[in-house]
């Protein structure tokens, strides 16, 4: 991907730990607000908060993907 054509969103942890040390989402110039939420949602949970949690804080959102990344995770542990 070309960097010069997106921004990033860097999350780093600062301890020692067998979990992600990095995550990095790179978001394309134009995004909505309502898809850089989506983006948040989506590294709260990738930082391991609860479902509840990011809901609770965020609210619903309809998000386009939510059936397909089901689908995905339901391929990927089946």
């Amino acid at each position: 991907m070309d960097s010069e054509m997106y921004d990033c969103l860097i999350y780093k942890r600062g301890n020692k730990t067998k979990e992600a040390k990095t995550i990095e989402f790179e978001i394309p110039n134009g995004m909505t607000c309502e898809e850089f939420k989506t983006i948040c949602m989506r590294m709260a949970h990738a930082l391991g908060y609860h479902e509840n949690t990011v809901r609770d804080s965020f609210g619903n959102i309809a998000d386009k993907n939510l059936q397909k990344d089901k689908k995905q995770l339901k391929l990927l542990f089946d």
